[in-house]
């Protein structure tokens, strides 16, 4: 009964916006002219209007979605002339026989073709000019009108496959990672190290914020940061001495947002590729705000495949990250990223959204 009542709202509001059109366009011309407003006086003006506004429903509800939308230009054209020459024949038809009808009743003699003296409003050519305006007017707005349902349905689709990379990306942020986590842990078990249960609470809060947390649009940055420091200090404990981890962050506003995972592909890729086991070397990861604007350093050794510590490619990871940024933030945002001498370098700025979005 509600979707009745919604659906029954909106025919009418529909009804008031078009009526409230016709209103308008009939009244436009003498305004423009600065003319008297008058109604329709005879027969024939109103049988005028009529034809108009059918002409242009028939335009656009269905010459519109059947032919011009589809490319058949042709077909449309024909009927649209069509109806221009109906619009022509019908005025010039009634006209005369209404000049005949004046001039029985007064008894004079039947004008001719040429004697006709039609008012200025409606005779043939401007009759035919002001209905081909007022299709071209339906025209306009039906393909604005699809123009903006196509946007917003390819917006919808890029969403929803936005949301399935995002899945994807969950489902595939480096297994190895928790593989070797638990290994590492394992590792601190058997010695029985006093880090053995921070180890554990970090992979749980990791864990925990990727199955629950990650499931809102927007995250609290700070929740963010706190997730990429608990990777990293798992990280740490799979990694020999002579790799150093600098992680430094400087967030002051508690009100920001940010969409979740979006940084995490590129400290991971620092991990997976940018590691030498034999030559050592040092990661450096930096996060800080910049007033509405969060900047990501990260700065890694170039490393070969063959002294990487991890061998596969960076996979579906940055590249769902970097059609994330295009998607989301558009022209808020620069990336630079590649090599710089013998290390590999991420430059990462974008404007954060406040936390009157995060529910959104």
């Amino acid at each position: 009964m509600y979707h009745i009542f919604l659906a029954m709202i909106r025919i009418m509001k529909q009804i008031a916006l078009h009526t409230g059109g016709w209103i308008l366009l009939y009244l436009l011309p003498p305004l423009i002219l600065q003319t008297d407003i008058k109604l329709p006086s005879d027969f024939g003006d109103y049988m005028y209007w009529i034809i108009v506004i059918v002409f242009f429903y028939v335009n656009y509800l269905w010459l519109i979605p059947k032919y011009l939308t589809k490319r058949k230009f042709v077909t449309y054209f024909v009927f649209i002339f069509v109806m221009l020459v109906f619009t022509y024949s019908a005025n010039e038809i009634y006209v005369r026989q209404m000049h005949r009808i004046e001039a029985a009743k007064r008894g004079e003699e039947v004008p001719t073709k040429k004697d006709h003296k039609k008012r200025p409003r409606f005779r043939g050519y401007n009759a035919v000019l002001f209905c081909f305006a007022v299709l071209a007017l339906g025209t306009s707005i039906k393909v604005t009108q699809n123009w903006y349902e196509n946007e917003k349905q390819k917006k919808e689709m890029e969403n929803q496959k936005l949301g399935a990379e995002l899945s994807l990306l969950k489902s595939q942020i480096n297994p190895h990672f928790f593989f070797n986590t638990l290994n590492s842990i394992y590792s601190l078990a058997i010695i029985k190290s006093d880090r053995t249960s921070e180890a554990v609470l970090k992979l749980s809060e990791i864990m925990r914020y990727i199955i629950y947390d990650t499931e809102r649009k927007l995250v609290p940055l700070s929740k963010e940061v706190e997730y990429i420091a608990n990777y990293i200090e798992l990280q740490r404990l799979r990694l020999p001495d002579s790799i150093q981890v600098h992680f430094t962050t400087r967030i002051e506003r508690v009100n920001l947002a940010i969409e979740p995972l979006l940084l995490l592909p590129f400290v991971e890729n620092a991990f997976k590729h940018g590691i030498d086991i034999e030559k050592g070397g040092q990661i450096v990861i930096s996060i800080t705000e910049q007033g509405d604007r969060l900047k990501l350093y990260v700065e890694n050794p170039l490393v070969t495949e063959a002294g990487s510590l991890e061998k596969e490619s960076s996979g579906i990871g940055l590249t769902n990250t970097l059609k994330r940024l295009k998607l989301l933030y558009q022209d808020d945002f620069r990336l630079e990223n590649g090599p710089s001498g013998d290390k590999y370098i991420v430059d990462l700025v974008l404007k954060l959204k406040d936390d009157e979005m995060l529910d959104s």
